[in-house]
């Protein structure tokens, strides 16, 4: 069983919102899903709630098992999702 994080780092920029995700943690599979990152098509998202959907594609591609989920806002009242995983 491999445990890993999977979190989006929202910021705000002159050119509007980025969510940028990544992924914590040692295990094997981590290298595929850095790999999974990169390859999505509109990766640092511009939305947060396509970040969102980017991220539990990953999991779901991944055959990954959701053990706790963070949802909270930054101080620029940006989205932020944190999952811990299991697979």
């Amino acid at each position: 069983m491999h445990t890993l994080i999977l979190r989006n780092n929202p910021r705000k920029s002159p050119r509007g919102e980025r969510y940028t995700i990544v992924v914590v943690g040692d295990s094997p599979i981590k290298a595929a899903v850095q790999k999974s990152i990169q390859e999505l098509e509109q990766h640092p998202a511009q939305d947060a709630q396509r970040s969102l959907i980017d991220m539990l594609g990953l999991i779901e591609r991944h055959n990954l098992q959701i053990r706790y989920t963070e949802h909270a806002h930054t101080k620029e009242n940006l989205e932020a999702w944190m999952f811990v995983l299991q697979g």
